[in-house]
């Protein structure tokens, strides 16, 4: 390549955005009925930087993602996706390349009441101020097979379960990352405390209910 070629060659590199070389894939999962648990989409909220991507993959029911600007006006641009009939298997990605805040539900009828989410596109590098107050979201409860829990950026170092006067009844075991998928299948049905212990932080209580 002539001293030319490499020279528009650079310029052309420079043009691309540093965010858009360096994306992540966000995993949003997307599950449940009218019939139990509830529609959701986990986590339901979420800040990435300009060019990352939201992957989301469907592990029960029917639905699908609307982020149209007709039912949202105030999005940036328009995102969804719905796939064939009997589709229950799928997954979806969209790579955000516009600042701001993005909504969006589920078609499926009766879903939009408590299956939603946000997505918040930032520009700057304040991403990790905005993880860094992340609440802890538990879900679903009443649970049957599992509670979910997204954690954010914490780093979770025990787990266990308890009953509300504190007797600790399992520790499970589960892989790390932002969404933890926590088992109470075994449990009787009833009230329990989720006990979750972050490293260098201390411990969080969220309570359930297991139908």
């Amino acid at each position: 390549m002539n001293l030319m070629g490499m020279k528009i060659l650079a310029t052309l590199l420079a043009a691309i955005p540093a965010a858009l070389l360096a994306q992540t894939i966000h995993q949003v999962q997307v599950g449940g009925s009218n019939l139990g648990p509830t529609p959701y989409y986990a986590p339901d909220t979420v800040t990435i930087p300009v060019g990352d991507i939201i992957r989301w993959n469907n592990v029960s029911g029917t639905h699908n993602v609307n982020g149209g600007t007709f039912l949202f006006p105030d999005n940036p641009e328009a995102f969804g996706f719905t796939p064939q009939q009997g589709d229950n298997d799928w997954s979806f990605q969209f790579t955000f390349t516009i600042p701001g805040t993005y909504r969006y539900h589920c078609d499926t009828e009766g879903h939009s009441a408590t299956q939603k989410g946000v997505i918040i596109v930032e520009s700057g590098n304040n991403v990790g101020e905005n993880e860094a107050a992340h609440e802890l979201k538990l879900f679903p409860s009443p649970a049957v097979d599992n509670v979910m829990v997204d954690v954010g950026p914490r780093v979770i170092s025990s787990i266990e379960i308890t009953s509300i006067d504190g007797r600790v009844l399992t520790s499970p075991t589960v892989t790390a990352g932002r969404l933890l998928q926590i088992p109470v299948a075994e449990l009787v049905p009833g009230n329990y405390l989720l006990r979750l212990t972050e490293t260098g932080k201390g411990t969080s209580n969220l309570r359930f209910t297991k139908k």
